[in-house]
This record gives structure tokens, sequence and C-alpha cells, in this order.
């Protein structure tokens, strides 16, 4: 019995020391990954933000804008899919990009000063823009990054 509750205790805090490690480095990952992971990551960062809308939490929706804007560098692998697949539409690829990122600092500033007004107006300009570009360029990417 005694061994049983040492080995729970120990399970506990080593989960905890693992949670707690794991929410420290959010996003602190500089490896390039690949663009489906990438946006998976910003996925969880937009569920991060919304929480934070509807608890009124201003430091959660500043740490999600915040990782959206500070996510993972393409893999040079992705990169070259998304370029060779756009080609000459790479350029309205990167304008979304350049607008998801702008608008993301745009709502953690907003969160910062506790603006909630700002955090709506800019998260629907950010959410907008990847539906557009979702909308443009996402099943052409996913079946030239699935046939390869």
């Amino acid at each position: 019995m005694k061994n049983r509750i040492l080995f729970v205790v120990i399970l506990i805090v080593s989960l905890l020391l693992l949670t707690g490690l794991t929410l420290s480095n959010k996003h602190q990952i500089d490896e390039p990954l690949e663009l489906h992971t990438i946006m998976r990551l910003i996925m969880l960062d937009f569920h991060t933000i919304n929480e934070g809308i509807y608890t009124q939490n201003f430091d959660l929706i500043a740490s999600g804008a915040a990782s959206i804007n500070n996510h993972p560098p393409l893999s040079d692998e992705s990169r070259s899919l998304v370029q060779d697949t756009l080609g000459d539409r790479m350029k309205h690829f990167a304008g979304f990009d350049q607008l998801v990122h702008g608008y993301a600092d745009s709502i953690k500033q907003s969160a910062v000063e506790n603006d909630m007004s700002g955090v709506l107006e800019h998260y629907q300009i950010v959410q907008q823009g990847c539906v557009n570009c979702h909308t443009a360029f996402q099943e052409e990417i996913r079946e030239a990054r699935l046939s390869r």
C-alpha cells in the first residue's frame, strides 16, 4: 500500500511537471514545421483566444494572439511545396499571411490594453483572413502535399 501511494504521488508530480513544461514552452519551437502542423497549432491558439474572450481573460487573449504571431517557421519542404503549387499567386498567399500576423499583433495589443472592442474587431479580421486564404488555397495545397 505504501509503495502504491508513493507511485501515485510520483506519477502526479511527474505529470504536473511535464504539463508545466509543455505550457511554458508553447510555440517556443524554433525548428521548422510542416504547414499543416503550423495550421493546427494556430487553431489551438484560436481556441485560447476564444476562451479568453468568453471568460474576459485578457492574458489568455494576449497569449493566443502572440502565439499566432510567433508560430514556428515553415519547413523548407513545405515552403517549396507552397511556392511550386501557387507560382505567381504566392504574393497573394504572403499577403494573407502578413494580414494575419499584423492583426494578431493588434489583438495582443488590444488585450494588453483590456480593450475588448479592439480585440473583437481585430479578431474578426484575422478570422476572415484565415478563411479567405483557406478558400483560395487550402484544397490545392492539400492535394499537392498528398500527391508528393
